[in-house]
C-alpha cells in the first residue's frame, strides 16, 4: 500500500493533537500537553484505494519552527488548523502557511485543507466562518469546520486531503474533483 505523509500544522493549543488522536484512535483527549512531535500511522481505504497515512502531529510553538520546516519538506499533504475561539491562532496559521509556501516553492500546488476547530465552542467564536473560507480560497485549499471533541467532520478532514493528494499525483491542479477550492463543509450544529 502506498504511504501518504500528512503533516498537521497550526499554533499551540488549537487542537491539532486532539484532531489527530480523534481520527486515529476515536477518542478525545481532555488534557493539553504541548507536542514536540508525534507520528501516527493508519491504513485507510478511500474511493476503493488502500493507503497508509503517516500523520505527523507537529509542535505549535514558534520555538520549533526549524523542525516544522523539515516536516513541511517531507509532507505530501497538510492539515492547517486554527481555533475558532482564538484570532491569534488564525493569524499564526497564515504565517505558518506562508512558511509552507516558501518551503515547498511559491508556484507549487500544495494539497491542503484549512480546518477551523472547536466548533463545539460556537458561543465563544472569535474567527468568523467567512474569514476561514476566504483564507482557504486564497491558499487554494479546501475548508471545513470541525469539533475534535465531538468527532464532528473529523474523518472528512483526512478523506478530503487524501483525495486532494491523489488528484495532484494524477496530474490535476487545485482541489480534487467534486471539491471546489476553498469550499466549505455544510454548516452543522455542534
Amino acid at each position: 500500500m502506498p504511504d501518504i505523509p500528512v503533516v498537521v500544522l497550526g499554533g499551540g493549543a488549537v487542537g491539532k493533537s486532539c484532531l489527530t488522536i480523534q481520527y486515529i484512535q476515536g477518542h478525545f483527549v481532555d488534557r493539553y500537553d504541548a507536542t514536540i512531535e508525534d507520528v501516527y500511522r493508519k491504513p485507510v481505504e478511500i474511493d476503493g484505494q488502500n493507503s497508509v497515512l503517516t500523520i505527523v502531529d507537529t509542535a505549535g510553538q514558534d520555538a520549533f519552527g526549524t523542525m516544522r520546516e523539515q516536516y513541511m519538506k517531507q509532507g505530501q499533504g497538510f492539515v492547517l488548523v486554527y481555533s475558532i475561539t482564538d484570532t491569534d491562532s488564525f493569524q499564526q496559521l497564515k504565517k505558518i502557511y506562508a512558511q509552507l509556501r516558501r518551503t515547498k516553492g511559491e508556484g507549487s500546488n500544495i494539497p491542503c485543507i484549512v480546518v477551523a476547530n472547536k466548533l463545539d465552542l460556537e458561543a465563544q467564536r472569535a474567527v468568523q466562518r467567512e474569514e476561514g473560507i476566504n483564507f482557504a480560497r486564497q491558499a487554494n485549499c479546501d475548508f471545513i469546520e470541525v469539533s475534535a471533541r465531538n468527532r464532528l467532520e473529523v474523518e472528512d478532514v483526512f478523506t478530503r486531503l487524501v483525495k486532494a493528494i491523489r488528484h495532484k499525483a494524477s496530474g490535476g491542479s487545485g482541489a480534487a474533483p467534486g471539491m471546489s477550492s476553498g469550499a466549505a463543509a455544510p454548516a452543522s450544529a455542534a
